[in-house]
């Protein structure tokens, strides 16, 4: 996998919105004005600011992947961080220029729906992208500097770097064992739609990361076990589950996502990791997707080498 070069202060950000708009109470320069504060210059890709008819989208589809091509092609732009997560990220793969992409590695940032983009840049050009924070949870970050600092440390990072959880809550140990492999996956929801497209999930000899949001426990123990079924949990080194927040049983309350994690992997040959706080939470971990990680389950600890 090719590590882009590390952000650094000054360097100039593209804040692009390839999913959702922002939401009625914020605008792209209140996020720009945001992360300059943070130390960057800023640039806002007419993503942001354009509109469809549908509302759930920021831009037309050609104008979202546009935003990112020019974003990786143009020397000016150092990073690019996604406004915003939401939905209809599903329909920029076809219309990334992947080669522009693998020829100018750089920073890219996000989580939820970006997931699909974070599997088919992953896929089609063998880089790392990170898995952190959406550029509108800036403003007001001093009140949960967790979050910021470890986007950083892991845009930044050396030789190795070590998942920190936020102070009290721990990662739990579900299986033993060491694995060893690419870190890949996302958003669960957003993986398992990748099933049988040209950007599927390939979890051969990865490590396997999964979170979600607002999903039925029943929900998601259909979508792993379409993971299952589809061989990619079983092609799969080792795995880490994210929080899975607000995904309650309404059938059985005491019956959550940590207990049937436990009941499906209960007898699973490899390495599995619980609450890697990094997705749907506040403060909120950063991932580099596509780094090779090194899961332990014995003692629940996740180190990444470049």
């Amino acid at each position: 996998m090719i590590f882009p070069s590390k952000l650094q202060k000054n360097d100039t950000i593209l804040l692009a919105a390839p999913c959702s708009p922002l939401p009625p109470d914020q605008t792209p320069e209140l996020v720009a004005e945001a992360v300059e504060r943070l130390g960057f210059r800023v640039k806002i890709g007419a993503s942001c600011r354009a509109e469809t008819a549908r509302g759930y989208s920021a831009a037309p589809a050609e104008v979202r992947a546009r935003d990112i091509n020019e974003g990786f092609a143009d020397p000016a732009v150092d990073a690019i961080w996604c406004i915003r997560g939401g939905s209809t990220a599903w329909e920029l793969p076809p219309l990334l220029d992947y080669d522009a992409i693998a020829a100018n590695p750089k920073p890219f940032i996000g989580f939820s729906d970006v997931t699909t983009l974070h599997l088919a840049i992953q896929n089609r050009c063998g880089l790392v992208t990170f898995h952190g924070m959406v550029a509108n949870r800036v403003p007001g970050w001093e009140e949960n500097e967790f979050t910021w600092t470890s986007l950083w440390r892991a845009l930044t990072m050396g030789d190795t770097l070590a998942v920190e959880n936020p102070p009290g809550e721990d990662i739990r140990p579900l299986r033993p064992g060491r694995a060893s492999g690419a870190l890949t996956g996302g958003n669960l929801s957003l993986v398992v739609q990748s099933l049988c497209t040209p950007w599927q999930v390939d979890a051969k000899g990865c490590i396997l990361y999964l979170e979600d949001v607002g999903e039925g426990v029943y929900a998601l123990d259909r979508m792993l076990s379409q993971l299952r079924y589809a061989g990619v949990l079983e092609d799969a080194a080792g795995l880490a589950f994210g929080p899975f927040t607000k995904c309650r049983n309404s059938y059985h309350p005491d019956y959550g996502p940590e207990e049937l994690l436990r009941e499906m992997f209960r007898d699973w040959p490899r390495p599995v990791i619980y609450n890697v706080r990094s997705g749907h939470c506040t403060p909120m971990a950063a991932l580099p997707m596509g780094a090779v990680c090194e899961l332990d389950g014995d003692r629940g600890t996740m180190v990444f080498t470049r």
